[in-house]
């Protein structure tokens, strides 16, 4: 367990972090992140998505309720993460046939709209080097949320719909 200092100076260093928000179409509030969206890293490959692969900040009950981030976390001055506040998860999972097999998704839906905005993977998609069980990451898909400066700067989302349309597409690939 990490000593009081370590917890007071990672608290300074949290509160000093410029905090970069997403929103759904709809306007609801979905991601909160340390890092710009863009600069997260992307499924890559001719079979997968390019979602981005948002390691989430989370709670544990082994740290008396302090923030730890996932150790997957590319470090910087603070770890690139996240914290999803608006979106709610599918409780049935979705299956997706990949050229290499199979995928078991969870959907990520916008609290408010319902609009599909990310996955998360089964527990059983992850090696535990990876992350305890698949909780400490967020697939977000291309388009499916705006920041908040688009949203303010009241720009067209027909390219979110559009590219939110084209990630529909390939959900449809169900087994």
């Amino acid at each position: 367990m990490a000593g009081r200092e370590d917890i007071l100076d990672d608290k300074q260093v949290l509160a000093n972090q410029k905090a970069y928000t997403y929103h759904c179409i709809c306007s609801q509030i979905i991601l909160a992140a340390t890092t710009p969206l863009s600069k997260f890293s992307r499924r890559s490959g001719a079979a997968l998505d390019k979602a981005h692969i948002v390691p989430l900040l989370s709670t544990s009950s082994d740290n008396d309720g302090q923030f730890e981030t996932n150790k997957q976390s590319p470090v910087s001055e603070f770890p690139q993460c996240a914290v999803v506040v608006g979106a709610v998860s599918d409780p049935k999972a979705i299956i997706i046939r990949r050229e290499d097999g199979f995928e078991k998704r969870y959907l990520q839906r916008c609290g408010r709209c319902r609009l599909v905005v990310g996955y998360h993977l089964d527990s059983s998609q992850y090696d535990d080097s990876f992350c305890k069980g698949g909780d400490g990451v967020v697939y977000i898909l291309p388009g499916g949320l705006m920041s908040t400066e688009e949203m303010s700067d009241g720009k067209d989302m027909a390219r979110h719909i559009t590219e939110i349309t084209k990630c529909g597409e390939g959900l449809k690939q169900r087994v």
